[in-house]
């Protein structure tokens, strides 16, 4: 079966989740940070993760910002000397280490899946993400706690409590749920008819930006689909005038954001293209992936996408474990 590994680490995500529930990781990355201004760094899924992050800190009222790896040697005078917060999968990334280089961060606080790597015996602080093995190179239990972590620390941070143990296991539940019912077959079916597309949509709006872009990322990684992640209201601005009976469009939903999720999928209608949600129902548009409480909602988006991209890439015959032209981590 194609994507045997890529499936069973998207099925394996609601017990890291509850092991974190049931650690102190959260609570430590928000004693390092402590008000303070912050710069998260990453590239790829890492990057997304580090753009969710800096959102979330900065509702809170912490100024934080998200920085490409790769972009560092090229923009880095506002950022050096800064308090940096490295996002990174394997600890490994050339990218991510010489970017640090030219950083120089005043203090370091290292989130990884391999504590002990360059990046981990860097960090003043090191926090492992505890996400276990991952095989398949399109990343998923390693992007789903990156931000579990980060949002769980965020709302730590501002007083509140809507994110905390109890609701984590219970989005972990939830999710776990939709991956062993029957509902799954409705991505399995609309993968297939996205598959076929010449090019997919994602628009999303809030938190669901960065889930948006890494939607795109997973379709192009497990498909080789031509995907691309948009805020749905910029779209509107020229990026709409692509949408045709060749397109899939997928909006992101939930409370917030559905009035301006609306107007680029009533256009995509018009256009003849093929239409889905995650998140949250929209009107009669078909719904992919689980409904759950707010608090973390935004990992039953990334669970949802990644069985898309998983789904879609089978239909294409993509051997999604190991797509071509990618390793693990990039040297």
């Amino acid at each position: 079966m194609l994507g045997t590994n890529f499936e069973r680490e998207i099925r394996e995500q609601p017990d890291v989740w509850r092991g974190i529930a049931a650690s102190d990781k959260a609570e430590t990355l928000a004693r390092a940070i402590r008000d303070r201004d912050v710069v998260l760094l990453g590239s790829g899924s890492s990057l997304f993760m580090s753009q969710l992050g800096a959102l979330a800190l900065r509702r809170r009222g912490i100024r934080a910002h998200a920085l490409a790896a790769t972009e560092a040697p090229l923009d880095n005078a506002a950022y050096r000397n800064a308090v940096v917060i490295a996002c990174s999968q394997s600890g490994r990334s050339t990218d991510l280490l010489d970017a640090l280089d030219v950083l120089q961060p005043q203090e370091l606080i290292a989130l990884t899946n391999t504590a002990d790597s360059p990046l981990g015996a860097r960090a003043n602080v090191t926090i492992d993400l505890g996400a276990g093995p991952e095989v398949a190179v399109p990343a998923t239990k390693s992007v789903t706690s990156t931000a579990a972590i980060l949002l769980w620390a965020a709302g730590l941070m501002s007083g509140t409590h809507s994110r905390n143990a109890h609701t984590l296991v219970e989005t972990a539940e939830d999710v776990r749920g939709w991956l062993d019912g029957r509902d799954v077959e409705t991505v399995q079916d609309a993968a297939q008819r996205i598959a076929r597309r010449r090019s997919v949509v994602i628009v999303a709006a809030g938190y669901g930006v960065p889930i948006a872009n890494e939607c795109a990322l997973k379709l192009k990684e497990a498909s080789y689909i031509h995907a691309e992640g948009f805020s749905a209201g910029e779209f509107r601005h020229g990026s709409a005038a692509m949408l045709d009976a060749t397109c899939a469009i997928i909006g992101i939903v939930d409370d917030v954001s559905r009035k301006v999720i609306n107007r680029p999928l009533l256009e995509a209608a018009q256009a003849e293209s093929l239409r889905y949600v995650i998140g949250g129902h929209l009107g009669d548009i078909p719904l992919l992936g689980p409904v759950v409480g707010e608090a973390f909602n935004t990992l039953a988006w990334l669970v949802a996408a990644q069985m898309v991209a998983l789904y879609a890439g089978r239909a294409r015959y993509v051997e999604s474990d190991a797509p071509r032209g990618l390793t693990k981590t990039m040297v």
